[in-house]
């Protein structure tokens, strides 16, 4: 694992990567097979380009402070993205994804768990995919659970080629009350149930080094 602080430019060749980022704005090229993990990391803007023939993998987390980003993600021919991001906002987040899909033979998974404590939480995921290309997938998996703030999601996938296997899954919701009784029935209490259904869920999109390395908060 390499940890690395970044300023405002860097290519990552195949690896696994812990970002610390200096500045607000961070562009990133990718080669190889490459994974991402960010922690609280205060950024504004992040633009990736996936070369031909790569592989993304990025797991960022921000837990209880307030963000306003902007990614932009470019891919262009037999590459592959799999970006998964977990949100904990009691202050104001907003995240705007823009994934595009210029080429042939790629595949683009997005997933966001988010848990809005209280204020509000904006999440837009735009993914656009190039006409006349060919052999494209495009999912989008967006959650969210409303804990006394204000969610707002939209998923939207442009497909100008016919050629493309596109879905995307939205669902905004509240803690399941029939798990929390459950729970407080085996002795738990309401406090440590709320706990541990947060956990499962803002850790769901989360391979197990984050959760080994970064979790428990």
């Amino acid at each position: 694992m390499n940890k690395l602080l970044v300023s405002d430019i860097i290519d990552l060749n195949t690896g696994d990567y812990i970002l610390e980022c200096k500045n607000k704005k961070l562009n990133i090229n990718i080669k190889g097979e490459v994974t991402l993990y960010l922690k609280n990391q205060i950024l504004n803007e992040l633009n990736i380009k996936i070369a031909d023939n790569s592989i993304l993998n990025i797991y960022q987390f921000n837990n209880k402070m307030e963000s306003n980003l902007i990614v932009n993600i470019n891919q262009n021919n037999n590459s592959k993205l799999n970006y998964n991001q977990s949100i904990i906002n009691e202050l104001e987040n907003n995240l705007i994804i823009n994934n595009y899909i210029k080429g042939n033979n790629n595949e683009s998974k997005i997933n966001i768990r988010n848990i809005c404590e209280d204020n509000e939480s904006k999440i837009i995921v735009n993914v656009e995919i190039e006409k006349d290309t060919i052999n494209n997938i495009a999912l989008e998996d967006l959650k969210g659970i409303n804990n006394s703030g204000f969610i707002h999601i939209e998923p939207n996938i442009v497909c100008l080629s016919n050629d493309v296997i596109a879905n995307h899954l939205t669902t905004i919701g509240s803690f399941d009350q029939e798990v929390l009784h459950y729970l407080m029935s085996k002795g738990i209490t309401l406090n440590i149930a709320k706990i541990l259904l947060k956990k499962g869920f803002i850790y769901s999109n989360m391979n197990e080094y984050f959760k080994k390395n970064f979790g428990g908060e």
